[in-house]
């Protein structure tokens, strides 16, 4: 009966060994997989942060680079506007110099035309009180054909001095010369005619 005992612990004393024995290496075989694990996630973590320092750092390059574009932008815009004006004026002064150059021709052709007319005038009063009753009537004829010649040789004048300022107008806008009559040639025109001889 004892010896049956004894067989009976010794068994139970294997198995229970062999238990151990498994258990032990169930739990080295444990630890081993989750200190893997624990390697795992921490690489896991740190290529995590790694990434999210690269998208940060990419983010922060890709906002410089936008920032940097927008003032290269404004600067662009700024200098064209400034451009732009500089241009504007520099027109505007043109047109101006332009428009007083004319108004100054329209002047002066103003002021001959009158002084011319006056001066005929004169003369053809002098040479008519000078020449009444001694010179015969054809030469006095002849000298007032002359007068009449010298009035149509000044609207003729005239008329080119206009032809003249209308291309000065026309330089001032851009656009090709028209000729048109002066206002002075018609408003100051001779009532003589010049005689066919």
């Amino acid at each position: 009966m004892d010896q049956l005992r004894r067989g009976h612990n010794q068994e139970i004393e294997m198995l229970t060994s062999k238990t151990n024995t498994r258990i032990k290496a169930l739990q080295d075989e444990f630890e081993q997989k989750l200190e893997l694990n624990a390697e795992a996630l921490e690489k896991s973590k740190k290529i995590s942060v790694n990434l999210e320092e690269e998208m940060q750092r990419q983010g922060q390059i890709y906002e410089n680079s936008i920032k940097k574009l927008q003032q290269e932008i404004e600067l662009i815009k700024v200098d064209e506007e400034a451009r732009s004006r500089n241009i504007i004026k520099a027109l505007e002064q043109e047109v101006d110099t332009q428009r007083n150059m004319i108004k100054h021709l329209e002047k002066r052709l103003k002021i001959t035309d009158l002084e011319t007319q006056e001066k005929l005038s004169r003369m053809r009063l002098t040479y008519e009180e000078r020449l009444k009753g001694v010179v015969p009537h054809t030469v006095r004829e002849e000298l007032e054909e002359t007068i009449a010649a010298l009035k149509a040789q000044s609207v003729i004048l005239e008329q080119k001095a206009t032809l003249l300022q209308s291309e000065l107008e026309a330089r001032s806008i851009g656009t090709p010369a028209r000729s048109k009559p002066s206002p002075y040639a018609k408003k100051h025109r001779s009532p003589y005619t010049v005689k066919a001889k």
